[in-house]
């Protein structure tokens, strides 16, 4: 039986529901693909690839949050929904086993093109996914703000001090004084970004899986 979450925010209680979706991406190979020594397609390694990448980003993440290193923690919610996305675009293109030999071959994904013609760039995939994920444009402009410097270098820093109207900027690499609160959003987005991953990569591997046993 799942624990009930605490009834104040409580990080490491969220952290670690992050670290269980990173156990269940870790049994994806053995579930989909078979034992290890299987013999798989360059598409299939592409898979690995993101689950390999996915559950490293979580980890970074977990860390940076438990060190609260806002702005890098933050940054890392955009590069989990580009796993996602990058998922999301194997299911539009015509002939997927090709566009796996084409990325085995280090050559550049938004180079693939879908099945309607539309090169798969990262405006391209957001925009088809969130048809399917309301709101996922939106998180992931809010998420590109911390990949390239912006203002939310900026706002991220500021705080008040109680007696006075001027507001300090913190040039620390850390948050230290932040409560567990402050960390909420910025761990719902990435909890919400690692489970759509997950939940695209299994469907994709168990679409192959299935088409496999109808040979």
């Amino acid at each position: 039986m799942d624990q009930s979450p605490p009834s104040s925010f409580d990080i490491e209680y969220h952290l670690q529901e992050i670290e269980k979706i990173t156990a269940v991406l870790s049994r994806m190979p053995s579930d989909h693909l078979g034992p290890q020594g299987t013999t798989i397609p360059d598409i299939e390694w592409y898979a690995l690839g993101a689950i390999k990448k996915a559950a490293s980003l979580s980890h970074a993440f977990c860390t940076l949050v438990r060190a609260k290193n806002t702005l890098s923690a933050a940054a890392l919610v955009r590069l989990q929904l580009d796993t996602a996305m990058r998922m999301f675009g194997l299911t539009l293109v015509e002939d997927v086993e090709a566009a796996g030999i084409w990325l085995m071959d280090d050559n550049i994904y938004r180079k693939l093109k879908a099945r309607t013609g539309e090169p798969l760039s990262d405006a391209f995939l957001h925009r088809k996914l969130n048809e399917k994920y309301p709101g996922l444009s939106e998180a992931y402009e809010a998420a590109s703000a911390y990949v390239h410097l912006s203002g939310r270098h900026i706002k991220t820093g500021l705080w008040s001090r109680e007696g006075t109207k001027t507001l300090f900027f913190n040039l620390h690499g850390t948050d230290d004084t932040r409560p567990d609160e402050w960390f909420a959003d910025i761990i719902d987005a990435f909890d919400q970004a690692t489970r759509l991953t997950a939940d695209l990569t299994s469907q994709f591997l168990n679409k192959r899986s299935r088409d496999r046993r109808k040979i």
